[in-house]
């Protein structure tokens, strides 16, 4: 596919030619990635004054064309009341029409428009279900928002320690703190509660230094039968953190933990099994319950077996999910046809799709495909990757030479 007017307008505002951009994007007509662009545009000011009333007219016409970003961004700008009138309610129309279409961080923030009574009756349930949406659709933030809420506003404090512990697990600074700071009041409920026993011995033994309290911890709340306990605790036994070494107890313990369906004591089981049958069981177990780490390695001990369709897909899968090993795995066997024919394009957007993880590890790889692919291939690659412009590097270096 040639490339289409916001393709050229994307690569210009990629380029810093704004005028070129607003130019292309003006022509893509009645597109609503193309009118987003121009909204931001405006509402930034590259090149020209911001303008955010312009902006929101941009928004407004993606908005009737069913643009989730564009209704999240209308949201924004009537919650801020910059280029319209402060309106809370409004907001949160259209923070709820981008959720309805698929865009998690709106859904976010209609849990905190629930949360904070903004433009609706505070409601800390709906708050609650909103959040929990958001978290499932890969909204990191909203972690750290039912952390919160279970903490101060429901006091729930096992509930929230989870919470909090996924947060921190994604990087988000302020849950690290909120952890020091549960972890004093769990004691108490430590005591009678085997979930909050077994939430303040890995907080404890993973941040707050004390892995020797959490083993303690641990040790009983697995006693008890708590799988999360028990795959924690053969974690720290197969690494010797806090105790002794025992990579028998602990595979007993991941045993034990994956049997009851916890899924990352699967996925350890089967790191544990190596090249073995029970490997793939335990591996697929992980990956079907959605444990990213699972899907390259399943799909290696696939590929060993010969199942190169199933092993393909697995790294598909993987890739999608942002997994980097499983993007070149799934970039090298659409290059060779291995698990199904060659495909150059889907080649070409994975190793392109590493970039998006920090890692520049695809590129030789690619360097060495394009020339075997016409401009319309590399350009489709680079707009599947979202690395169009580095696609677009790759097409002038070949009409160049």
């Amino acid at each position: 596919m040639a490339l289409q007017a916001y393709d050229r307008g994307l690569l210009a505002v990629q380029r810093g030619a704004f005028e070129e951009a607003r130019e292309q994007l003006e022509l893509a007509g009645p597109d609503g990635r193309a009118l987003v662009l121009l909204g931001q545009l405006a509402s930034g000011g590259h090149g020209e004054a911001a303008d955010p009333v312009r902006a929101c007219g941009w928004y407004e016409r993606a908005a009737e064309l069913g643009n989730a970003e564009a209704a999240h961004n209308l949201a924004v700008l009537y919650a801020t009341g910059r280029g319209v009138d402060q309106d809370q309610t409004a907001a949160l129309r259209w923070y709820q029409r981008s959720a309805e279409w698929g865009h998690a961080p709106a859904r976010r923030m209609v849990g905190l428009m629930y949360a904070t009574g903004q433009g609706v009756p505070a409601d800390q349930d709906e708050a609650e279900r909103h959040w929990r949406m958001a978290a499932s659709a890969g909204e990191v933030q909203a972690l750290h928002d039912l952390g919160t809420l279970f903490a101060y506003h429901k006091v729930d404090l096992p509930e929230a320690a989870p919470w909090y512990l996924e947060a921190a697990k994604a990087g988000i600074e302020a849950a690290r703190k909120e952890l020091a700071l549960l972890a004093p009041k769990l004691r108490m409920p430590a005591s009678v509660n085997r979930r909050a026993r077994t939430m303040l011995g890995v907080i404890r033994a993973f941040h707050l230094a004390d892995p020797a309290g959490g083993v303690r911890l641990l040790t009983v709340s697995a006693d008890d039968g708590d799988p999360v306990a028990a795959r924690t605790l053969a974690y720290l036994l197969q690494h010797g953190i806090g105790t002794t070494r025992d990579d028998t107890r602990a595979a007993g313990l991941y045993r034990a933990a994956a049997q009851s369906g916890d899924a990352l004591a699967a996925f350890n089981l089967g790191v544990l099994a190596g090249g073995s049958d029970d490997a793939v069981r335990w591996l697929r177990q992980a990956a079907e319950a959605g444990v990213t780490e699972a899907y390259a390695r399943l799909g290696d001990r696939l590929s060993e077996r010969d199942l190169d369709e199933e092993a393909l897909r697995w790294y598909v899968r993987g890739a999608e999910s942002g997994d980097k090993a499983s993007m070149f795995a799934a970039a090298c066997w659409y290059r060779d046809g291995f698990g199904g024919p060659v495909d150059l394009v889907q080649a070409l957007r994975w190793y392109l799709a590493m970039l998006n993880v920090g890692s520049g590890d695809g590129i030789h790889e690619a360097h060495e495909i394009v020339p075997r692919m016409t401009p319309d291939e590399i350009h489709d690659a680079g707009r599947l990757s979202g690395r169009l412009l580095e696609a677009d590097l790759f097409v002038q270096r070949q009409t160049s030479s």
